[in-house]
């Protein structure tokens, strides 16, 4: 509840019992103005965009044009700031793969380089100097594009033995993993007989592991599961998500978008347990654990959120 509610309640305690009524209705009023502003500012952050912007450039220049742009002017008012009191604004976006002058030329210290670089999530980088209090503010976003038919997106992919650097988890954990990608080839516990009971003879789903094991790897993860979806979705470092920015093409070429604090974001995919899936991955929270196949690297892996569920 808003400070300015308090205050009022406090003052109008003060009138005699008579206009008790009148109180009570206008300390409704009060709490009705207050939460119907909230539920604007959700609306907001999901109105239709006609004209689609599907990129980190579109974005970027979408920024840029911030003083004439009404889905930036909703961004920035959710973020906190008046664009009208910006004095100047810049946007740029961040590669995939950055390198080091890129980087220190992006504010990055050189004591901070390598831990950026390992857990960089930002796409990018908006600068803002505010009129007000000559602050220079900085919002970095990750921007995550989905379609309606297929909303699933990567959201990390190394092999095992980084996860196992960055995570601190042993090696008992991390046999079970690398069983379960594929970099430890099923036959290194199995008998040919046994091989031939598996699905596939080049890795393990979780429910063709040794059910102990798999508990005491799930236990991990039920343990660790704030730590694990925060790296995978905030990161960390100077090139740490702010924002979680997810635009939704429709079927008519229309694009809508919403825009939330990572912290939320965090929370929201924390929620639910550590299980195996019915196709033998791990779910955690509302990200899902798999072994990434393919090529490159398929033994790698992966995890995976669906982004669209931000809008339901």
């Amino acid at each position: 509840m808003p400070k300015e509610i308090f205050t009022n309640i406090s003052l109008k305690t003060g009138f005699s019992s008579l206009t008790c009524p009148f109180i009570i209705l206008s300390l409704v009023l009060d709490l009705l103005v207050f939460y119907l502003s909230l539920m604007n500012r959700e609306q907001i952050g999901s109105m239709t965009a006609i004209g689609g912007f599907v990129n980190e450039a579109n974005i970027c220049d979408k920024f840029l044009n911030y003083q004439n742009d009404n889905d930036v002017q909703i961004w920035l008012s959710i973020m906190g700031y008046d664009y009208q009191k910006i004095e100047t604004l810049t946007a740029v976006g961040i590669p995939p793969r950055i390198s080091r002058q890129t980087a220190l030329n992006l504010g990055i210290s050189e004591d901070n380089l390598e831990e950026t670089a390992r857990f960089k999530k930002a796409d990018i980088q908006v600068r803002l100097e505010i009129t007000v209090d000559n602050a220079l503010c900085i919002e970095n976003i990750s921007l995550k594009k989905s379609n309606r038919s297929a909303g699933f997106n990567q959201v990390d992919k190394r092999p095992v033995d980084t996860y196992k650097r960055f995570w601190e988890f042993d090696e008992e954990i991390a046999k079970t993993l690398k069983l379960f990608t594929g970099e430890l080839l099923p036959e290194t516990i199995l008998s040919p007989t046994e091989i031939s009971t598996i699905g596939d003879n080049r890795r393990m789903f979780l429910t063709e592991l040794p059910r102990a094991e798999v508990d005491y790897m799930i236990n991990y993860f039920e343990q660790n599961k704030y730590l694990v979806i925060s790296d995978i979705l905030r990161g960390r470092g100077g090139f740490s998500a702010d924002w979680f920015l997810v635009t939704r093409k429709n079927s008519s070429e229309e694009v809508d978008w919403i825009l939330k604090d990572i912290n939320f974001v965090c929370n929201f995919y924390c929620q639910g347990e550590v299980v195996i899936s019915p196709r033998g991955s791990l779910k955690i929270g509302r990200v899902t654990m798999q072994r990434k196949g393919g090529t490159p690297d398929p033994t790698s892996l992966q995890f995976k959120i669906n982004p669209l569920e931000l809008f339901d």
